[in-house]
């Protein structure tokens, strides 16, 4: 069974379907390594430095032996990922755990540029979707902390089943 999904990269465009066995297997190590971070984030509010720095080093890797596009478009969306949310972090006053920011950067490691704005921002509209639904029912306190690496993991899996296309109708000129 041939998968629908298209993920275009860099002026090209490669199926899902296509991608060579070894790589699929990657990617579905990398999906259920940051599934599993995202259970443990809504268990315990902690992304553990023992699982994430060996994921970052992975994601190094995949990143220059990926053959869907050009190694430095995924080291440039670990790096942008990370520091953005470093930079709201900081701005938000320690909204987000560094753990988070890892996470994010492992992220961009996986999807690439520009498919790591596609999961950046589902990521971020579902935390605040499920944040404001949470507080609306009256599970959650205003000013309590929600765990954001589901929300990563959502935004990871939407980026990698719809690609960058929605990047690049979104924001043209960073694409």
């Amino acid at each position: 069974m041939q998968l629908v999904s298209v993920v275009a990269r860099s002026e090209h465009v490669v199926e899902i379907g296509n991608w060579p066995a070894w790589y699929a297997a990657v990617v579905a190590a990398f999906v259920l390594l940051i599934g599993a971070l995202a259970v443990l984030d809504a268990r315990t509010h902690r992304i553990p430095n023992r699982i994430v720095y060996p994921a970052l080093a992975a994601g190094a890797i995949h990143a220059f032996v990926q053959p869907i596009g050009p190694w430095w478009s995924f080291v440039a969306a670990g790096v942008i990922a990370g520091l953005l949310l470093i930079a709201i972090g900081v701005a938000s006053g320690g909204g987000l755990g560094f753990g988070d920011v890892k996470l994010a950067a492992v992220i961009g490691l996986l999807t690439g540029w520009p498919a790591v704005l596609v999961a950046l921002f589902v990521a971020f509209a579902a935390g605040a979707l499920v944040s404001v639904a949470l507080v609306a029912a009256g599970r959650l306190g205003r000013r309590e902390p929600v765990p954001f690496a589901p929300a990563l993991a959502a935004g990871t899996l939407i980026a990698l089943a719809v690609g960058d296309a929605p990047a690049r109708w979104l924001w043209p000129g960073l694409t």
